[in-house]
């Protein structure tokens, strides 16, 4: 058998093949040729009705989130903004305002019981008592105030009355009680009216000055109070006041008998008593000397108290009279209560504080 021969073509096929060849190998050559083949490369897989292309659905999800993430936060952050802004300008001068006109008292009703703690309840409770405290006291200040005032002016009233009925002029003058016949007009007799109550207070006023005599007598230790009262003891126009003086008087003698003003090492300052150097120690001292500090009373109480210790040994006779007058007469209680003892000591007898008469009756027995 003989080979099958190639189909024979025609001149005009062999013309066409021959333009293509020279129109692809042309259009190799030429750049826009080029990016025209390219873009139609690019664009080979999309379809021909213009549709997207067919991407996968995980893409597409993750792509979703993504958006729906982004405008969420945006959403959330222009809602906080307009928050804040909206507190900023419509709610917070609302609050502020209503804070500073509102007291404590309504702000602290408004509170719920539940939110107050008893801490706090107490301290407001406790505050109120303070206050109301407070208040009490300067109410009682001017009570006392009053009270004083009214107590000043009423012994001002009862000084006044007192002093009035210590007038001899105003006093009625005794006499024969005169008689008148009917119908002749006469003057009505002048007396100072004083009610019970008054009276009551006279005697509380001279009580209460009895008892500062009493209490001068014993912080000084001078004579002058003690005298006082020993002349309200025998004022007879005084007779409701006897006991009183009485007691006080017994009072004041009984503290100066206990009490101990000296002191038990106390010497004679003899340098300043004898300036000329004549005496050295109060050793020296001669009797007559020693009765004639104890005469002088310008000198310090404790020199005169010294003064009695020393004359318990002196010889002259005229010891014991001096002694006795300082019994009487010297200003300082303490000094008259060491003459007594020093005496009491040289004549070998006792007598009661300051019974000035019984000591003096016992030295006139001597005289004789």
């Amino acid at each position: 058998m003989s080979d099958p021969l190639p189909p024979t073509s025609s001149p005009a096929t062999d013309t066409d093949d021959t333009e293509e060849e020279s129109a692809l190998l042309f259009a190799r050559c030429s750049p826009a040729t080029t990016d025209a083949a390219a873009k139609s490369k690019s664009t080979s897989g999309l379809p021909k009705d213009g549709s997207p292309p067919n991407l996968p659905s995980s893409h597409l999800a993750y792509r979703h989130l993504v958006i729906s993430l982004s405008t969420s936060c945006i959403i959330g952050l222009l809602l906080l903004f307009v928050g804040r802004w909206v507190y900023l300008e419509k709610i917070e001068p609302r609050l502020s305002a209503a804070a500073i006109a509102a007291p404590s008292s309504a702000s602290t009703a408004a509170a719920s019981p539940a939110s107050v703690s008893p801490d706090t309840k107490l301290r407001e409770e406790l505050a109120k008592s303070a206050e109301h405290i407070a208040a009490l006291e300067k109410q009682v200040d001017v009570m006392r105030r009053e009270q004083l005032l009214m107590q000043q002016k009423t012994r001002e009233s009862l000084e006044n009355i007192s002093a009035t009925l210590k007038i001899p002029e105003l006093a009625p003058a005794p006499g024969a009680p005169v008689t008148s016949q009917p119908g002749t007009p006469r003057m009505a007799d002048m007396k100072p009216q004083v009610t019970p109550t008054q009276e009551e207070f006279i005697q509380l006023k001279e009580r209460n000055r009895l008892t500062q005599y009493a209490d001068e007598a014993i912080a000084t230790g001078q004579r002058r109070p003690v005298e006082v009262l020993v002349e309200y003891m025998r004022d007879p126009q005084l007779p409701h006041l006897h006991d009183a003086a009485q007691a006080e008087y017994l009072r004041a003698i009984r503290a100066i008998q206990l009490l101990q003003r000296e002191d038990p090492g106390y010497r004679l300052p003899v340098a300043e008593l004898f300036k000329d150097g004549s005496i050295r120690d109060e050793a020296d001292v001669t009797p007559a000397a020693l009765l004639k500090l104890l005469s002088d009373y310008k000198l310090s109480w404790e020199v005169r108290v010294r003064v009695c210790f020393l004359l318990l040994s002196s010889p002259l006779p005229e010891t014991n009279a001096q002694l006795i007058k300082s019994i009487k007469e010297d200003p300082s209680l303490d000094v008259a209560k060491h003459a007594q003892l020093a005496l009491e000591q040289r004549v070998k007898k006792r007598f009661r504080l300051f019974d000035i008469p019984a000591i003096e009756e016992w030295f006139q027995s001597q005289g004789k």
